[in-house]
């Protein structure tokens, strides 16, 4: 399991996401979040949202395991974000 310290924007970014955002993963030292829609996007160190890219796509669904996680519903803005493991 990778850890990783986030910049304090890429923390600000996450407890900041609208509702049904999930954060699914780390990919090449960003945060993988997935929209309502089923879109990926990456997380910049500058706290920006970017569209991953294939690869990174085809990454995370390599890791994705193969049973339905537990799912905790919208993140909260209270909770401190500062590392992610995955």
């Amino acid at each position: 399991m990778e850890t990783m310290r986030l910049s304090d924007r890429q923390s600000l970014r996450i407890a900041s996401l609208p509702a049904g955002y999930r954060v699914v993963g780390i990919d090449c030292g960003a945060p993988c979040v997935r929209k309502p829609s089923g879109q990926l996007l990456r997380i910049q160190r500058d706290g920006r949202l970017v569209t991953a890219t294939v690869a990174a796509m085809r990454r995370m669904e390599a890791r994705q395991p193969t049973q339905p996680v537990h799912e905790t519903g919208a993140l909260r803005a209270a909770n401190p974000y500062t590392s992610v493991m995955g």
